[in-house]
């Protein structure tokens, strides 16, 4: 997290070396993303970083901490909305989208920090799995119980296929996403692929 120094500058500052700090992760994932090209986007001495940040990854986490909170503004909704988890997933996804359009480098560096590969970031991405894992059990725990999704399925093998499925479709926003494709997803993850009446 950064140190004190980084929040004793002037606004106009720190607003730039968030706003240095979120192109360069959002062009490049932790590994890849050059502390250097930061400095030289805001107008700072590398040296001067360190007084605000330990490092690169202290950099980096602050970063990804400023999207997931945005982000979290916005999806959080979904879980408190009424319906089976079926409709929660549908309204996840569709403000997972709006997100992206409204935010579009905030978007790109939540959707680098799940690619990364970094050692560094492995303790990271386990917290943060474990967080999203944690309100997507409970929607399924209660649809389990209400008899909508079947209760022989092991929940771990459930989450798998959501974050997968939905990992492929976020990255994807780019490309653009209507309300139809979305559904016909869902409608996949739902039903199957075998043909019904």
């Amino acid at each position: 997290m950064p140190k004190q120094t980084f929040f004793n500058l002037e606004p106009e500052k720190r607003q730039a070396i968030v706003e240095a700090a979120l192109q360069e992760f959002a062009e490049h994932p932790f590994e890849q993303a050059s502390l250097t090209k930061i400095v030289d986007s805001c107008g700072i001495a590398k040296g001067s970083m360190y007084q605000y940040f330990s490092d690169k990854l202290d950099l980096y986490l602050y970063i990804v901490d400023l999207a997931y909170e945005q982000k979290k503004a916005y999806v959080s909704r979904a879980f408190d909305s009424e319906g089976d988890i079926f409709a929660v997933l549908s309204e996840y996804y569709r403000l997972s989208y709006q997100f992206a359009l409204d935010h579009p480098l905030l978007h790109q560096v939540a959707n680098k920090f799940w690619d990364s590969r970094s050692p560094l970031l492995q303790t990271e991405l386990e917290k943060g799995r474990l967080s999203r894992a944690k309100d997507f059990a409970r929607v399924l725990a209660e649809s389990m119980a209400e008899g909508k999704v079947n209760p022989g399925l092991d929940p771990e093998a459930v989450f798998f296929v959501y974050h997968a499925v939905g990992k492929e479709l976020i990255d994807h926003f780019h490309q653009g996403c209507d309300d139809r494709f979305l559904q016909q997803v869902l409608d996949v993850l739902k039903f199957g692929l075998a043909a019904r009446d």
